[in-house]
C-alpha cells in the first residue's frame, strides 16, 4: 500500500492503520490513492498547523535563549544570597582589609570601614552565655556521676542458682496468608505460656505487633487480618482469616523450639498447632546454666566486641565469684585492663576508666538473667528511653484496666483529648486526629500501649511544652532547641554523662530559669525533674544541689570615639562602631587581681582600667582587586546581554532563492533528507525567527538607558573608568581598570554610591537591576515580561502558563480536531470502496455463473 506520512510525527503509517480494504482487485482501481487524493487537503491543513506550531516552539526557545543569561546576570550581581551582589551597599563595605594594630592586636578583629577614629583601651571582660550542665546520674537518670571511674551496676543480684523459667515455645513461627503473604512471629527465651489460654493470647499479642500489606498495598498490623482461636477440649489452636475475605491462613515454617515442642511438620501446610498435653515452660534449669555460653556485645568507645559468657560451675567455692572472674577475662582480653567485671554487693558491675563511654547490648533474656533489667544497659543516661521509663510511673486503674489516673515523677498528669477532627481507619480499626495521633472514637489521645495518655506541662524561662510518658528523652532535648521562646540549646555528653542547657544568644539578658512548679500554679513542673531547679539567674556563678549555673555576661570594654573616652557594655563580643564591626578575642587593659601595697591594703582592685595601656587601632583599605574582579565581571556578563538583545529582534530571517522563508520541515520533507541537511536546513529556517519583537526592542533600549543614564551620573562613572562604546551597531560597557582601582583607593564611598544609589537618576545597579527584573523575574505573583510570554526552566509553573504555550497547545487542539476529520474521511472512503469492491465482486461471480451456465 502506499503511504501518507507527515500527518504528524507519530503517524508514519498507512492512513488505513488496522483497517482491512480491499484494494481494486475487482474494479481494478487503484483506490489506495484515490482515497489518497481524497484526503489530501486534510493532510496539508494538519501539515501547516505542524509548521505554525513548530516556528512558536522555536521562537519559545529563543525567547528563553535571551531570558536565561538575564536571570543568571540578576542571581550573580543583584541577589543577597551572592557573594558579588553589586546592588548591595555592603559587598563595597566589606570588600575592605581591616587590620588591627598594637600589642594587643591579637585580642580584637575587626571588618568594614567607618570614617571615625576608634580605638579600643581595654577590655574588660568578654560576653558569655549562660550554661547550666548536670550529672544525669545525680537526677537519679542513670549513667555514673562523672567524677571518677564509669560503670554499669546491675540492678538485682546475680543470683545463680535460681531456677530460670523459660519457654518452650521460643523460635520463630512463620504464617502463610493467601497465596504470598507471609507474617513472621518471634518468641523469647523469655516469652513464657504456662497455659494454652495464655500462649494464645501471646499469638494474638505478636499478630498485633506483626505488620502485613493488605489487598490495597496498605502496610497494616497483621491482628487485622488473622486471629488465633483455641478449641480447650482437644488443645487445637487454628489460625484463621479475620477479614472473612476467605484467604487461608497456614503454617509456613517455623524455627526453634516452637517447632521441635509442638512437633510442627511444614510439608503438612496445617492452619493448626496442638499444645495439648504439651509443656510450654521448661523449669529445669537455673540462671547460671541459661547463661553458659551465651553471648553479648559491648561497645568501649566505640570499639564493639562479641563477649562469650563463662561455663556456669555450680561447684565452686563462690558460683557467682567464679562467673564474674571468668567475665573478666574474657572482657580483659577484648578491651584490655582498661575495663573490668566483677560482683559488687551482689550485682554485677562493668567498669571504666574516666572519660569511658560502656553499653552492652544482649537478648531481652540474657539482659534479665544478668540482672541488668532488658537488652540494653550503658554507663551513661540512654536518652533514647522514653519519660516513663526514667522517671517514676505511677497508675490507677479500674475493673477493665483502664487507666484513671497517672503520675511522673510525682507530678499528676492531665487527661489528654484532641480538639481536631477524628478520623476512623477501617484496615487497622484505628483512630487518629488530624495531627496523626492516635485517639479512641471519643477523641481521648491514646499511648502506645493504647490506653489513656497523660500529658505533663514542661516549662523553661515562662514558654511551656507538654510532653507525655511515652516522650523520649532526646525528643525532649530536641524540642528544645527548635523552640523560640525558651531560646535555648539542650544537649547531652556521653562521655561525662552530663546534661547541658545553653542560652542561644550572649549576655546577662540570656538566662536559663527552671521553677520546681510552672508559673501561675501549684502543679509541678516536669523540667525540673529532668533538670533541676533554676531560679536564681542574676547570680554570676551559683552552684547548687544537684548542677551547675553560670549566669551570661555582657562584654565590658574601654573605647575611643573620636577622642571621646568611654567605658561601656555590649551582650555580644561583636558589635558595631560608626560602621566598623569589631570582634573581641581577649581581654586586655584592665589589672586581673588586686594590687596591694607593704602593708597588705589593696590599693588598685582587681577589673580597674589601667591607664597609658596601649590602645588598638584599626586601619582599613579597599579590597580592589575583589571589586574590580565583580565590575568587570558583570560588564562582560551584561555585554553579552546587550548583544543577545540586540541580535534576537534585528537579525532577519533567511529566503529562498524564490524569496519565501525557510518553513519548519514536514515528516514529508524530512522522509528524503539525511539527518546533517535536516540539521543544517533547520539553522537557516530559525535564523530570524524573533526579527521585529517590540519586547525585546524595548528591553534593549531600557538597557542602553540604564548603562548610559546622562548627565552628572555619567560623568561620575566615566571618572571611575566605566563608560559606553558604540560599534557594529550595538552599544556596550568598557572598564578602565586603572581608573577604577584608583577611584576605589581615592573614594571607595563615591564608586559605591555609582552603583548603588537609589536617589536622583540612581546607581548603575540599581538601574540595570530594575530592567532585568521587568524583563526576566522569576518570583513574585507578577512574573517579568520575557517570563509572562515564554516560560523559564527557573520557573516551573511558567513552563505550563505562559503566552506562546497557550499558542502552542492552542495548535494541538486544532491539530487534534484536524486528525479526527481526516479519520472519518478515511473511514468514509474506505467503506464506500469496499462495498463497492464486494458489490463488483459479486457481480462478477454472478456473470462467471451465468456464462457457464449458458456454456459460454
Amino acid at each position: 500500500m502506499a503511504s501518507v506520512s507527515g500527518v504528524t510525527s507519530s503517524n508514519s503509517n498507512s492512513i488505513y492503520g488496522n483497517r482491512n480494504v480491499l484494494s481494486g482487485l475487482a474494479t481494478g482501481m487503484d483506490t489506495e490513492s484515490m482515497i489518497q487524493n481524497a484526503v489530501s487537503g486534510y493532510k496539508t491543513k494538519i501539515s501547516s498547523l505542524q509548521q505554525k506550531q513548530t516556528r512558536v516552539t522555536w521562537k519559545q526557545e529563543a525567547m528563553r535563549s535571551v531570558s536565561t543569561p538575564m536571570i543568571k546576570f540578576a542571581q550573580k550581581y543583584t541577589s543577597y544570597s551572592s557573594s558579588t551582589n553589586l546592588l548591595s551597599s555592603s559587598f563595597f563595605s566589606k570588600a575592605v582589609t581591616t587590620t588591627t594594630n598594637g600589642a594587643n592586636a591579637s585580642k580584637v578583629s575587626a571588618t568594614g570601614k567607618t570614617s571615625s577614629d576608634v580605638q579600643l583601651l581595654g577590655v574588660k571582660q568578654l560576653a558569655s552565655k549562660s550554661t547550666y550542665s548536670i550529672s544525669a546520674a545525680a537526677l537519679g537518670l542513670g549513667g555514673s556521676d562523672g567524677t571518677g571511674a564509669v560503670s554499669i551496676t546491675a540492678g538485682e543480684d546475680l543470683n545463680l542458682s535460681k531456677v530460670m523459667e523459660l519457654s518452650n515455645v521460643s523460635g520463630t513461627l512463620s504464617l502463610k496468608y493467601g497465596s504470598n503473604r507471609t507474617i513472621d512471629l518471634s518468641f523469647d527465651d523469655l516469652d513464657t505460656y504456662k497455659t494454652a489460654e495464655d500462649f494464645v493470647k501471646g499469638i494474638n499479642a505478636k499478630l498485633a505487633g506483626a505488620t502485613v500489606s493488605n489487598s490495597s498495598g496498605e502496610v497494616v498490623s497483621a491482628s487485622t487480618m488473622v486471629t488465633a482461636t483455641l478449641d480447650a477440649a482437644s488443645g487445637e489452636i487454628t489460625f484463621s482469616d479475620k477479614q472473612g475475605a476467605g484467604n487461608s491462613v497456614t503454617i509456613a515454617s517455623a524455627t526453634g523450639k516452637i517447632k521441635t515442642t509442638l512437633g510442627i511438620d511444614e510439608s503438612a501446610k496445617s492452619s493448626t498447632l496442638n499444645v495439648k498435653d504439651k509443656t510450654l515452660v521448661d523449669e529445669s534449669a537455673t540462671v547460671g546454666d541459661y547463661l553458659s555460653g551465651k553471648s553479648l556485645t559491648m561497645t568501649v568507645d566505640g570499639k564493639t566486641k562479641t563477649i562469650t559468657l563463662p561455663t556456669y560451675d555450680s561447684a565452686a567455692a563462690n558460683p557467682a565469684d567464679n562467673f564474674a572472674a571468668g567475665l573478666n577475662t574474657a572482657v580483659q582480653k577484648a578491651f584490655g585492663t582498661g575495663v573490668s567485671v566483677a560482683l559488687t554487693g551482689g550485682k554485677l558491675q562493668v567498669a571504666g576508666q574516666k572519660g569511658s563511654t560502656i553499653s552492652i547490648n544482649a537478648t531481652n533474656a540474657v539482659g534479665k538473667a544478668l540482672g541488668l533489667g532488658g537488652a540494653t544497659a550503658t554507663s551513661y543516661l540512654n536518652t533514647g528511653k522514653t519519660l516513663g521509663d526514667l522517671l517514676g510511673l505511677s497508675q490507677t486503674t479500674d475493673a477493665d484496666g483502664h487507666i484513671t489516673a497517672e503520675t511522673l515523677a510525682g507530678i499528676i498528669g492531665t487527661a489528654l483529648k484532641s480538639t481536631s477532627k477524628i478520623t476512623y481507619n477501617k484496615t487497622t480499626d484505628t483512630y487518629s486526629d488530624a495531627e496523626g495521633n492516635l485517639t479512641d472514637k471519643d477523641g481521648n489521645r491514646l499511648g502506645a500501649d493504647g490506653k489513656q495518655l497523660y500529658g505533663y506541662d514542661f516549662e523553661i524561662n515562662g514558654t511551656k511544652l507538654t510532653f507525655t510518658r511515652d516522650s523520649a528523652l532526646e525528643n525532649v532535648l530536641t524540642a528544645v532547641n527548635s523552640n523560640t521562646g525558651m531560646s535555648l540549646s539542650a544537649s547531652f555528653s556521653k562521655t561525662t554523662n552530663l546534661l547541658q542547657l545553653t542560652a542561644q544568644e550572649t549576655g546577662s539578658a540570656g538566662q536559663i530559669v527552671i521553677d520546681d512548679t510552672i508559673t501561675g500554679s501549684t502543679t509541678g513542673n516536669l523540667a525540673a525533674k529532668l533538670f533541676g531547679v533554676i531560679n536564681d539567674p542574676t547570680s554570676a556563678s551559683t552552684e547548687t544541689a544537684k548542677g551547675t549555673f553560670s549566669a551570661g555576661r555582657d562584654a565590658v570594654l574601654t573605647m575611643s570615639v573620636n577622642g571621646t573616652k568611654m567605658e561601656v557594655s555590649r551582650t555580644d563580643n561583636t558589635f558595631d562602631v560608626d560602621g566598623l564591626s569589631v570582634t573581641l578575642k581577649g581581654t586586655f587593659g584592665y589589672s586581673t587581681e588586686d594590687v596591694k601595697d607593704s602593708s597588705g591594703t589593696v590599693t588598685v582592685p582587681a577589673g580597674t582600667f589601667i591607664e597609658g595601656t596601649e590602645p588598638v587601632t584599626f586601619t582599613t583599605s579597599a579590597d580592589s582587586d575583589k571589586i574590580l574582579d565583580a565590575v568587570k565581571g558583570m560588564v562582560a556578563d551584561l555585554n553579552e546581554i546587550l548583544k543577545s538583545v540586540h541580535d534576537a529582534y534585528s537579525t532577519l530571517p533567511n529566503y529562498k532563492s524564490n524569496k519565501t522563508r525557510y518553513e519548519p520541515l514536514t515528516d514529508d520533507d524530512k522522509s528524503g533528507m539525511t539527518e546533517s541537511a535536516i540539521q543544517k536546513y533547520e539553522e537557516k529556517a530559525k535564523q530570524g525567527v524573533l526579527f521585529g519583537d517590540n519586547d525585546l526592542s524595548s528591553l534593549y533600549s531600557k538597557l542602553i538607558s540604564a548603562i548610559a543614564p546622562g548627565g552628572a551620573s555619567a560623568s561620575t562613572l566615566s571618572k571611575m573608568g566605566i563608560t559606553t562604546n558604540y560599534s557594529e551597531g550595538i552599544t556596550s560597557l568598557a572598564v578602565d581598570e586603572n581608573a577604577l582601582r584608583d577611584a576605589l583607593s581615592s573614594n571607595p564611598d563615591s564608586v559605591r554610591d555609582a552603583f548603588t544609589s537609589t536617589s536622583g537618576t540612581g546607581g548603575l545597579m540599581v538601574n540595570v537591576s530594575k530592567v532585568v527584573s521587568d524583563y526576566a523575574s522569576t518570583t513574585g505573583a507578577t512574573k517579568g515580561i520575557l517570563i509572562q510570554k515564554a516560560g523559564s526552566s527557573y520557573s516551573s509553573l511558567s513552563l505550563l502558563n505562559n503566552t506562546m504555550q497557550d499558542e502552542v497547545d492552542n495548535y494541538d487542539k486544532q491539530i487534534s480536531k484536524w486528525q479526527s476529520k481526516l479519520s472519518d474521511k478515511v473511514d468514509y472512503y474506505t467503506k464506500m470502496f469496499t462495498r463497492l469492491e464486494t458489490l463488483t465482486s459479486q457481480m462478477n461471480s454472478q456473470s462467471s455463473m451465468i456464462s457457464g451456465m449458458m456454456g459460454g
